[in-house]
């Protein structure tokens, strides 16, 4: 689907009128009516967020931490570029057609203010591999704007030995953006789920055999190639279906070339299921047997998620000198049960990122030592 005819009407503040980023996204969407504001201040209306845009500059904080759970699920204390703010694929599992709370899909034109946020703070930790990345908060690459900045912090990262940028989708990398000179600091990511779950649920992304032939593409360009296995669902046929699209997975793409891979299952606000039921009545996601978590959010119950897990870390590991493999907000006791180990507290697991990625890719810099991964904020004092 040409995700361009989703959008029927575009806002554009009086901060980012006539811009070049502007002027940039508005012709790739010709046919959208544009609304020129006299202010910075969107109206009130009441219209699907997806279909609309907001151009406008960000006021506030863009670069921030990853909003890690309560504190007895394990974060691997990941960097954020909230650029933009929802997204207009439709997948039914997904939280921020719930936890956005704005009429409107806002892109942030504002981009050299962005990148000197982004600078200021990456310059702030010299002595850390830092990893950080767009997607969080909508698509890396749904929306014209999204690419654009996308390609800008490509540029930024080539001058930045320390860091590694991810770009996360669901959606193909355009030609473009594999075309920008780099250092080899950019990994290109994709959720991946079994094609039956795309079909069902993830009805507007592209195709798994699509985004792999585009993360192939990727890696013989030069870029490193992530891939998140989140939300996993409990299909009942979930053993075939994760374990065929595992083996698309490998066969595909060079493992060598994958510097992490996150697993994580369904989860969502208890307020969030009556929603999911009444947008999408044929969904069968919130009926399974799910129980609140410790932080307050709807989960599989662990006897059922571990199973899930075991099956397809033991089959992501089963080859040679496999990618570095995660959970996405998930307990030690859980990743005992799955990996049989567990990280010791969250500037653990992000000093464990940090030596795998130099250990990995031979990368020709000091080896990443514990103290430099204590929390600058004094979050996580766990001793190592």
């Amino acid at each position: 689907m040409d995700i361009n005819k989703t959008i029927k009407k575009i806002y554009i503040s009086k901060s980012s009128s006539g811009s070049e980023v502007t002027n940039l996204i508005l012709q790739d969407h010709p046919t959208a009516e544009k609304i020129y504001l006299e202010n910075d201040t969107l109206p009130e209306f009441f219209e699907n967020p997806k279909q609309v845009l907001w151009l406008t500059q960000s006021k506030g904080e863009i670069v921030k931490g990853c909003p890690g759970t309560n504190k007895s699920y394990l974060c691997c204390r990941y960097q954020v570029i909230n650029h933009t703010l929802n997204c207009p694929l439709n997948c039914t599992y997904c939280i921020l057609q719930f936890y956005l709370n704005q009429p409107a899909t806002i892109i942030y034109t504002n981009y050299d203010d962005i990148i000197h946020e982004l600078k200021k703070k990456l310059n702030s930790q010299p002595n850390r591999f830092i990893r950080i990345g767009t997607g969080e908060l909508g698509d890396s690459l749904a929306l014209k704007g999204s690419r654009l900045f996308a390609g800008k912090v490509i540029e930024l990262f080539s001058e930045i030995p320390n860091a590694f940028f991810e770009i996360k989708s669901k959606l193909t990398i355009t030609d473009d953006l594999l075309n920008i000179p780099h250092k080899g600091n950019i990994v290109f990511s994709w959720s991946i789920n079994p094609q039956e779950i795309v079909n069902r649920e993830e009805s507007m992304a592209d195709p798994i055999t699509l985004r792999l032939q585009k993360a192939k593409q990727a890696q013989d360009k030069g870029f490193l190639t992530g891939f998140h296995f989140d939300p996993i669902l409990n299909y009942e046929n979930w053993q075939e279906i994760y374990g065929s699209v595992i083996d698309q997975l490998y066969s595909t793409v060079d493992p060598n070339k994958i510097p992490w891979i996150s697993l994580g299952s369904l989860r969502f606000p208890p307020s969030m299921k009556e929603k999911i039921i009444d947008r999408y009545p044929d969904t069968q996601i919130p009926y399974g047997e799910m129980i609140k978590g410790m932080d307050g959010k709807m989960r599989y119950a662990r006897p059922v998620r571990v199973p899930i897990y075991q099956f397809i870390y033991n089959k992501l590991t089963s080859i040679s000198n496999p990618p570095f493999i995660y959970f996405c907000m998930e307990s030690p006791l859980v990743w005992q049960e799955v990996m049989g180990f567990a990280p010791k507290s969250n500037d653990h697991l992000d000093w464990m990122f940090a030596d795998s990625i130099f250990k990995r890719f031979n990368l020709k810099s000091d080896p990443p030592e514990l103290e430099n991964y204590r929390d600058a904020l004094n979050l996580d004092n766990t001793e190592f």
